[in-house]
């Protein structure tokens, strides 16, 4: 009955959001308010919310501070660490009102969430005021299939902002003055890579394929940073998460010292190293705009050739899937197109969509193999010294998902396991 009503009732139809809503308040009333008793940090944007919110967490952590974290990708608690096995950016509001509470059970003071637009829209915070708001970015096509335009999911995201104390908003970023003018009222912190009057900046950036080094100012004080994660929009991650430090006490030469202890985010970029004398990096990467700021970065850092193993996602429009294609041609010197998590949606037709707008014939810096296994394997058979294998999409995810079936699929233990057994040949 309730998938009967969920395909009949639009998702944003004021029933389905009213009836989020009550969900909501019967959550925050259950658990008795636990976020009022914590100080939330809420990151939100188009990409690089779970990175940000991992640094966040750990620059908190690092400085003593009791700190809990909500993000796509995992938990972590005083107690321990969990696996977001729910896929979701943001849990349901009864999972976040659970998980707020058992912070404040572990003594948490503070809690970092990742907090995505449908979140926002479906009130799955609703009893949870927020004290930092964090933007990282803005960009388009993303979630039309569900917000119908650009300007209303840009305009759901600026909900976040309003009341809150304080911002931290991405200078750089084309449509900042939206999320200002949502923030009336409030101290804004912002950051940058090209405008020195930010609160928070980097200049002389230099980068390699694991590791990034950049001169940061933050109120007048000076430090080299050095980190392990690659490419500009990871500068910018950092840049936002030292701008929450700095609000909450953290000192310059604590961020430092933690920045360069930073281990990386599980399948961002994460780097699959079984001593091969090639480059391979798994990363979550799905998204039009990430995809473009990923290839962009390791298109420059990479000496040889860039392999890109990556395919369409399902419930996405059409339009989602070309601009992929577009922007694979532009950036990979070869592509290896494959099947992601086409849920219901056909994978033949994704990559139909997606081969439309790669000019090339198969063969020539081209292959379509539609078992995600094999087309991995194709790219770390033919990949040498000095190029880069960008196995994209999925990141840590655990399962793949194709119609009703759900396998057992990890990108990065796939990798090893095919790089061991190479390697177990030529011994």
């Amino acid at each position: 009955m309730l998938r009967f009503l969920r395909r009949l009732i639009p998702e944003r139809s004021p029933l389905r959001l009213g009836y989020h809503k009550i969900l909501a308040i019967g959550s925050a009333v259950w658990f008795w308010f636990p976020a009022k008793k914590l100080k939330i940090i809420a990151v939100t944007g188009t990409s690089g919310k779970s990175t940000t919110c991992e640094l966040i967490y750990t620059l908190l952590h690092e400085s003593g501070q009791s700190v809990g974290m909500l993000s796509g990708i995992q938990f972590h608690f005083p107690s321990g660490t969990e696996l977001n096995e729910s896929l979701r950016t943001t849990l349901r509001s009864w999972s976040v009102q659970k998980y707020l509470r058992r912070m404040l059970n572990e003594g948490c003071v503070y809690a970092v969430v990742e907090v995505s637009s449908h979140a926002i829209d479906q009130h799955r915070l609703w009893g949870v005021p927020v004290d930092i708001a964090v933007l990282t970015n803005v960009a388009t096509g993303e979630h039309l299939d569900y917000h119908g335009t650009f300007a209303e999911y840009v305009q759901t995201k600026a909900r976040l902002f309003r009341n809150v104390p304080t911002v931290v908003l991405n200078r750089d970023d084309s449509r900042v003055e939206i999320f200002e003018k949502s923030a009336s009222g409030a101290e804004i912190l912002d950051f940058s890579r090209k405008t020195k009057e930010a609160t928070v900046f980097a200049t002389s950036e230099k980068m390699s394929a694991g590791e990034t080094s950049f001169d940061l100012s933050i109120r007048g004080e000076k430090a080299r940073i050095d980190i392990s994660l690659t490419g500009e929009h990871n500068i910018e991650n950092t840049l936002a998460a030292v701008a929450v430090a700095q609000k909450t006490g953290v000192s310059l030469s604590i961020i430092k010292k933690s920045l360069a202890r930073f281990k990386g985010v599980p399948g961002r970029l994460e780097p699959i190293d079984e001593g091969q004398d090639f480059t391979v990096l798994v990363d979550h990467t799905y998204k039009p705009p990430a995809l473009r700021a990923v290839l962009t970065t390791l298109k420059k850092i990479t000496p040889e050739k860039l392999f890109v193993v990556w395919g369409g996602t399902g419930n996405r429009l059409s339009s989602f899937w070309s601009e992929a294609g577009e922007i694979l041609h532009e950036l990979a010197d070869e592509i290896v197109l494959t099947t992601d998590d086409p849920y219901k949606d056909d994978p033949r037709k994704i990559s139909q969509i997606v081969r439309e707008k790669i000019p090339r014939q198969e063969g020539d810096g081209f292959f379509e193999i539609t078992d995600r296994y094999e087309a991995i394997r194709y790219a770390l058979f033919v990949a040498e010294n000095g190029d880069t294998v960008l196995v994209a999409g999925r990141g840590c995810e655990q399962t793949q998902t194709i119609g009703t079936k759900v396998i057992s699929f990890d990108d990065r233990e796939v990798c090893r396991e095919i790089i061991r057994q190479e390697n177990a040949k030529n011994f």
